[in-house]
């Protein structure tokens, strides 16, 4: 990508930005061209043990229990099934996997998972994910950086993967930059993750954390990459655009937070890049307020709104309720309309959508 590309990205104004993002959006299918989707789901955080320790995260074992962390080995059956119940009498059709990254490298994880007869965490995580499909709840796993085998292991079980790009600024990985203790992070790891996903047609999500030390131009970078990597596999389903909150227990703090304009901006360019081929979505919890301006600045969906359980790596930001989010785009001249974890392009595309997982679409009832 060229730096002059680069360069007029940088400089269109917020008002520009704007009205070529409408002209974009009015190129989409009628029929989507003024909706705004989300997927009601709930969330069985596994394990807060991650061989990462970056700087601006709170979901993270090493994170002090005077900051409000709650340190979890391996979440319990009883405590998965409990959550599983919860999710089912809300009528939820989406369970977010998550977890640290490769926590069975820490000896109380790996000995938890030895009481429960199970051979690796992939195993764990199939074992919930084919459960959940008994249930008719679709899975969806992000738990880190996965090899190419361990991905094809969770597709039969999974609607949908994700792992954010996050950034590939190198400045990151530099003496006090956020991601210095964090070896997952790597952008090559990363980028193989979300290729290997695209050679195994998993219907995938993938986005950037903005505010963590990195320039507007590395943004424009990464978007173009993930960009790039889409022509090539056709896999990414939505890209997220998720800013940095301060919280209580981190290590990270910036000299200045990052403003919603800047917010804004990246999905702007974001929009202009992606056009309407890949689902643009921001986490409605971190934009309270400024629905509206997301909303004309391109967004298309608002991800998984949970009525059972926190955001996680936000905890101090709740979901916001569906019946407000409704109204707010009512009132700005959309819907607001309940998706799957797997968009419908992708449930008919040839090899992405695997027999066990049509049968349990067939299944739900919205």
């Amino acid at each position: 990508m060229s730096q002059g590309v680069i360069d007029h990205l940088k400089d269109i104004s917020l008002r520009k930005l704007k009205e070529k993002v409408a002209e974009i959006k009015s190129l989409s299918p009628q029929n989507n061209r003024f909706i705004i989707t989300y997927s009601k789901n709930f969330t069985l955080s596994l394990s807060n043990y991650c061989q990462n320790f970056c700087g601006y995260c709170f979901y993270n074992y090493r994170i002090p229990k005077d900051a409000g962390a709650e340190n979890v080995v391996l979440l319990s059956n009883e405590q998965i099934q409990e959550v599983i119940k919860k999710g089912i009498s809300y009528n939820c059709k989406e369970a977010l996997i998550m977890s640290g990254e490769r926590p069975v490298k820490f000896k109380e994880v790996k000995e938890e998972l030895e009481k429960r007869n199970c051979n690796d965490y992939i195993e764990f995580i199939t074992d919930i994910s084919n459960n959940l499909l008994k249930h008719n709840i679709l899975p969806h796993t992000n738990i880190g950086i996965l090899t190419f085998d361990e991905l094809k292991r969770l597709k039969n079980y999974n609607a949908s993967m994700g792992l954010m790009l996050e950034s590939t600024s190198p400045k990151l990985f530099k003496k006090g930059g956020v991601h210095e203790r964090s070896p997952g992070k790597i952008p090559a790891i990363r980028i193989e993750h979300i290729k290997n996903a695209g050679k195994l047609k998993i219907p995938f999500t993938t986005g950037l954390l903005i505010g963590i030390g990195e320039s507007l131009d590395d943004r424009i970078k990464d978007l173009y990459l993930i960009k790039q990597i889409h022509d090539k596999y056709g896999h990414i389903q939505e890209v997220i655009i998720q800013n940095f909150v301060d919280k209580l227990g981190i290590s990270y703090k910036p000299q200045a937070m990052i403003k919603t304009e800047e917010v804004l901006r990246v999905v702007g360019i974001a929009k202009i890049i992606f056009e309407n081929n890949i689902a643009i979505q921001v986490p409605p919890n971190l934009i309270s307020g400024y629905e509206k301006e997301f909303i004309e600045m391109g967004i298309d969906d608002f991800g998984g709104i949970s009525p059972v359980t926190l955001d996680y790596i936000n905890p101090e930001n709740l979901w916001p309720h569906i019946d407000e989010l409704k109204d707010i785009c009512d009132s700005n001249g959309y819907s607001l309309k309940e998706r799957l974890p797997i968009y419908d392009e992708f449930i008919e595309k040839n090899g992405y959508c695997p027999e066990n997982i049509k049968k349990t679409i067939d299944n739900i009832h919205y």
